[in-house]
């Protein structure tokens, strides 16, 4: 494939008006997950990590504090925050929180007291990663990497809880693929090992490791199932980027320099692929406004992006610098 990069200006033109489509209110922060909705907890976090995302994250001091009184508004007593719409796990919806309080550089106003509990000792946090759901690994990996991305983030997990949490997932990798095929359904062959939910559920863990400074397991392995997973058109699943092409992209990409730059060409290949579809798509607007109709998935596709210029930057043009947030706030 020729050399080329890929302009998201006219994504970045289109952004703001885009966004307005989930205003439910005059106040900072107060967006709704639909159209025409409420204030919800996913309107206001999805919209302010996007714009962290496309670099346009900056508030002041009283904005911040909107911003997250509005999100701690859904914080509940036990710590989780409730939410609407969506279908993931709780784990999801306050370690989501908990990530854009941070990177707002705000914090939630009560401790996650389920992420407090599976801290507590070596048995605790045992018990807790083998009740996880891993039948259904992608949405279950939400709960592998929710609580300890908000001890993380919230400075709470002791080393013990951190040795403890990643041997247990050290040894629990699937040698072929490296990823997590614990459950029912890839023991019994019901699910193949090699699917974009294990690509998916593994993603969630990575981001802990990388958060913590440590190296994951069989990252070679990794870069051959992400690069298998990609799809023609550059995504790793259907017509529309979302999460997905994150989780594939992160995981290929860093687990490739976490191997010596293992199959270095081909990734290379596979993110101009990823780019080439991305900058067809969500740089026309009628695409744009027509497919992502909710607030949560275009989230996704631009830290996608993001991660693409962030080790490749020479292939992605933009009027201002994008980030990936979860070098700062471990959890999307």
């Amino acid at each position: 494939m020729a050399e080329r990069s890929y302009d998201f200006r006219p994504l970045e033109e289109h952004y703001s008006e885009w966004e307005s489509q989930f205003r439910s209110g005059n106040g900072p922060g107060e967006f709704s997950y639909r159209k025409g909705g409420p204030t919800s907890l996913y309107g206001t976090t999805d919209m302010y990590i996007s714009r962290a995302t496309i670099g346009r994250g900056d508030l002041t001091d009283g904005d911040a504090d909107a911003w997250a009184s509005t999100i701690n508004s859904f914080q509940q007593r036990s710590g989780w925050y409730g939410k609407r719409y969506t279908l993931h796990f709780r784990s999801h919806t306050a370690a989501y929180a908990v990530a854009a309080l941070t990177l707002i550089g705000r914090s939630p106003e009560r401790p996650v007291a389920a992420a407090e509990r599976i801290a507590r000792s070596r048995a605790a946090t045992t018990r807790w990663l083998r009740s996880v759901p891993w039948s259904i690994v992608w949405p279950g990996s939400h709960v592998v990497a929710g609580l300890p991305a908000i001890l993380h983030m919230t400075d709470r997990g002791s080393d013990t809880f951190w040795e403890t949490y990643f041997s247990w997932l050290d040894q629990e990798a699937n040698p072929e693929t490296g990823f997590w095929s614990r459950g029912v359904l890839q023991r019994t062959g019901l699910r193949p090992r090699l699917a974009t939910a294990e690509l998916g559920g593994a993603f969630h863990m990575h981001y802990v490791y990388e958060a913590r400074g440590r190296r994951w397991p069989l990252p070679e392995r990794v870069v051959d199932a992400a690069l298998a997973l990609q799809h023609e058109n550059g995504l790793w699943d259907g017509e529309v980027s979302y999460c997905i092409d994150l989780d594939g992209l992160y995981c290929m990409i860093r687990s490739s320099r976490l191997a010596g730059h293992y199959r270095t060409d081909e990734v290379r290949e596979s993110v101009h692929r990823y780019l080439q579809r991305a900058e067809a798509t969500l740089c026309d607007r009628e695409f744009l406004f027509d497919r992502y109709d909710n607030s949560h998935r275009l989230t996704g596709a631009l830290s996608a992006i993001a991660e693409c210029a962030k080790w490749f930057p020479e292939l992605v043009k933009t009027e201002r610098p994008w980030s990936q947030t979860l070098d700062v706030a471990p959890f999307i």
